[in-house]
């Protein structure tokens, strides 16, 4: 019974990790680097002239957590910063989060997700 009990706690775990998205220490360097210099621009704003790329997404949650009670927006927004230079984009325009309750499929007690849209700032022609 505890080894079916502990082969179930540990099934748990992976789900809740497979669930999770992508963290910062899966970029490079130079990604994070460029990352810090992508403006945000949420739903709500004017973004400069731009070419959108394609959509991003991300998580802040606290599976397995027992340090934080909650995802958190500046989290989930640094990852679509980070996944906006991935995709060769240098704005992030459209962005908007909500707060999600307990995931079954990622083990989240409450998370912050966040999606927008990737995109190239429009250059001046001369």
């Amino acid at each position: 019974m505890r080894a079916r009990l502990a082969g179930l706690l540990q099934a748990a775990a992976l789900l809740a990790l497979a669930g999770c998205a992508a963290t910062p220490a899966d970029f490079t360097a130079e990604e994070v680097a460029k990352a810090e210099k992508v403006r945000a621009y949420p739903a709500s704003a004017i973004p400069p002239l731009h070419s959108v790329i394609g959509p991003v997404r991300s998580s802040s949650c606290d599976a397995l957590s027992m340090k934080r009670t909650a995802g958190t927006e500046g989290e989930a927004l640094w990852l679509l910063k980070l996944q906006t230079v991935r995709r060769g984009g240098d704005v992030l325009v459209n962005y908007a989060c909500e707060t999600r309750s307990l995931s079954p499929t990622s083990g989240c007690w409450q998370s912050r997700h966040c999606q927008g849209q990737a995109a190239v700032r429009d250059r001046p022609r001369q």
